[in-house]
């Protein structure tokens, strides 16, 4: 059987199969890195009942908006358990990928392997799969909006990202540039109006998150260091790079590849990866910016920053790619991108919020067929 023509259903339920084993067989009973915050946050859900007071709302001990933490509370209402909730993220993320790959299978015909396989082979994705974070829930909904049919409306995963996680604006703000770029006023009113449940939480919360004690660190980084952080841009357009370099092999290089990827290299120049802000505070002992950078620094200090670099470029010609054939998808990244810079904490399992997006926006475009050589298609992909 050939590559191209496996079944789109297959490499998701490799996936999947793998993530319920280590579930089921390898995680440690108790909780582990980030769930030791997200697992007592969903207990307490559990106790506030169907419908927790505001002032609960308010204080609730987690960064992130309330309604994945909420959705596990309901579970562990009835069965309190940390193996249900990992369980339950490995089928929400089997979900979203066996729909992207069905999506794939669909629009890109011979280049749906490649997208699917991209993103299944994406450890964070298996990070997010076996243990209990926000993530979950967030992927699907950012694959339901990305994957869904140019004639159907996306109003209600478009609501849902941002209860999940705040970041979840860019889809709705993308949504309306995309149709105020297509003079369709009304449609990019109503993406706004999406957010309007997040704005009711940002009212209650007099900030952009709960008055918990987690948000002292963004304070005071903010108070230190100022809102600016284009540190985390650029190593997140290196990180996109990297975890995208296959897809770029099959892309045929464009003026507009070499003159974004030369911007976003020079960027990087100027604002080079280092440790993020808050672990110097914290003292947390978290020394890289992901699995990209620790490898990276495998060849030292130096070589890592060279390394970052070319990825850098990299990114930055996909990045610049993504508008070739300009959709929401393509303004997903570049807000992605853009918020970044306000955005303290750099970290590769962010990517997963546009990784399906960058996918579809880059293969709207032809890219080179698998076998055919780069210099017979050179002329006829200058643009």
């Amino acid at each position: 059987m050939s590559v191209q023509r496996l079944p789109w259903w297959l490499i998701p339920l490799i996936g999947f199969a793998a993530d319920l084993a280590l579930v089921l067989f390898v995680q440690p009973h108790s909780a582990v890195r980030d769930e030791v915050v997200f697992y007592p946050a969903a207990l307490a859900f559990a106790h506030a009942g169907v419908c927790p007071s505001l002032e609960f709302l308010r204080h609730y001990a987690a960064p992130q908006a309330p309604l994945a933490l909420y959705l596990a509370g309901r579970l562990l209402a009835v069965v309190p358990s940390l193996l249900l909730l990992r369980i339950a993220n490995a089928l929400l993320m089997a979900a979203a990928l066996l729909r992207f790959s069905w999506f794939a299978w669909r629009r890109f015909e011979e280049n749906a392997t490649l997208a699917t396989a991209l993103l299944v082979l994406n450890p964070y994705v298996h990070l997010v799969a076996t243990h209990f974070y926000t993530d979950a829930l967030y992927f699907l909904l950012v694959v339901l909006v990305v994957t869904r049919s140019a004639s159907r409306s996306a109003w209600l995963p478009l609501t849902l990202l941002p209860l999940v996680r705040q970041f979840g604006v860019i889809f709705a703000v993308g949504e309306a540039l995309q149709a105020t770029g297509e003079k369709r006023v009304c449609k990019a009113a109503t993406a706004l109006l999406t957010l309007a449940p997040l704005c009711a939480l940002i009212l209650l919360w007099h900030g952009l998150a709960p008055d918990t004690p987690r948000a002292e660190t963004a304070k005071t980084v903010h108070a230190t260091y100022g809102w600016l952080f284009p540190y985390v841009a650029t190593y997140h357009v290196a990180a996109l790079g990297f975890y995208l370099a296959p897809l770029a092999w099959r892309l045929p290089r464009t003026r507009r590849f070499w003159l974004t990827g030369a911007a976003f290299a020079i960027a990087y120049l100027l604002a080079p990866a280092h440790q993020n802000f808050s672990a110097q505070l914290v003292d947390s002992g978290v020394t890289t910016l992901g699995y990209f950078q620790r490898l990276a620094l495998l060849l030292g200090p130096l070589g890592a920053q060279c390394v970052l670099l070319a990825f850098a470029f990299l990114g930055g010609g996909l990045v610049g790619e993504t508008f070739a054939v300009p959709s929401a998808s393509s303004w997903f990244v570049a807000l992605f991108i853009a918020l970044s810079v306000l955005n303290f904490q750099a970290w590769d399992k962010y990517l997963l919020d546009v990784l399906p997006a960058a996918l579809v926006a880059i293969l709207a475009r032809p890219l080179i067929p698998a076998g055919r050589s780069r210099s017979s298609d050179a002329a006829r992909s200058r643009s």
